[in-house]
């Protein structure tokens, strides 16, 4: 398929370098109900989303109630849960924060990371640095981020924050990834923010293990 015949918002996700996971997930879903009622162009659209973006978790979900019954339906859904689902977590972390003053560290490129960042209020004097971390996948025993989180949570308590539209199961967690990512244990975080809920590491891992596609 030509890039040219992609819609636009399909080709921003495609190049974008600052949305993030969950902002190439909202473009991505713009640009296939853009698409409309052409089945085959949609999944073929998917197909090439599957291939090109081979980092993000969104896809898998977002690829999958792309090719079902009820479509538009489910993507409508998925773009409602990921809007509700980064504005709880973003209020997670505050609050997380709030118990921990001091400066606060983060791994670049998470659009929902960079929304608890504009809402933080100046960082106390003292205290020791904490940071936070978006996930562009999130498997039963690691995190899928940029490259230099797994620095980052080895030196620093670091607090993950995203959505359950990242939770992937073991055999899809292992097809994911890129050079500019990196593979970090779940255990090397001090938590995960899931939809606003704060969980144990080990917590999401179980989720991701039991997850499917996200179909409605």
């Amino acid at each position: 398929m030509d890039d040219s015949a992609l819609p636009a918002t399909i080709r921003q996700a495609l190049t974008t370098t600052t949305a993030g996971a969950s902002g190439v997930a909202r473009l991505v879903v713009a640009g296939l109900l853009e698409i409309g009622d052409d089945a085959a162009r949609r999944a073929a659209t998917a197909d090439l989303l599957l291939r090109r973006l081979p980092g993000y978790a969104p896809i898998w979900h977002i690829a999958a109630a792309a090719r079902g019954a009820g479509w538009a339906d489910a993507l409508r859904a998925i773009r409602a849960d990921l809007d509700r689902s980064v504005e709880d977590s973003v209020a997670t972390a505050l609050a997380w924060l709030a118990a921990r003053p001091g400066p606060v560290l983060s791994a670049p490129s998470s659009s929902v990371v960079a929304r608890v960042l504009d809402r933080l209020p100046a960082p106390a004097a003292d205290g020791p640095p904490v940071a936070l971390a978006g996930a562009d996948a999130i498997g039963p025993d690691a995190v899928l981020n940029i490259a230099g989180t797994r620095d980052l949570a080895r030196r620093h308590p670091t607090l993950v924050v995203t959505t359950s539209l990242k939770l992937v199961p073991a055999a899809v967690f292992a097809t994911l990834g890129s050079p500019a990512f990196e593979r970090i244990p779940l255990a090397e975080f001090a938590g995960v923010v899931l939809d606003g809920e704060l969980l144990d590491p080990a917590d999401a891992g179980r989720r991701a293990a039991g997850r499917g596609p996200l179909r409605r």
